[in-house]
């Protein structure tokens, strides 16, 4: 089986990787880091996000729908923001 990956360096500091229908952003707030992913079963065609916090500590939500995963990204990233998270 061959994989696929590609990394994406953005300007405005976004890493995006894909692999397999994997994509995941850094965040970091005074040297804390959190990581925000986000994956695909083939499967079932449900979407999977995990957010690894500091502590380690993960918080999992999957959802069905793409414009449901849009808007609960978009959500949850401005909410990061406004906590004084960047992304990394």
């Amino acid at each position: 089986m061959t994989t696929t990956r590609a990394i994406a360096w953005r300007p405005s500091g976004i890493v995006d990787v894909f692999l397999c229908g994997w994509m995941i952003w850094f965040f970091d707030r005074n040297g804390e880091k959190l990581r925000y992913e986000i994956t695909r079963d083939r499967k079932d065609g449900r979407y999977r996000v995990v957010i690894t916090r500091p502590d380690g500590s993960e918080s999992v939500e999957e959802v069905d729908e793409p414009t449901e995963l849009i808007e609960r990204s978009v959500q949850f990233m401005n909410s990061l923001r406004g906590d004084g998270w960047r992304v990394a």
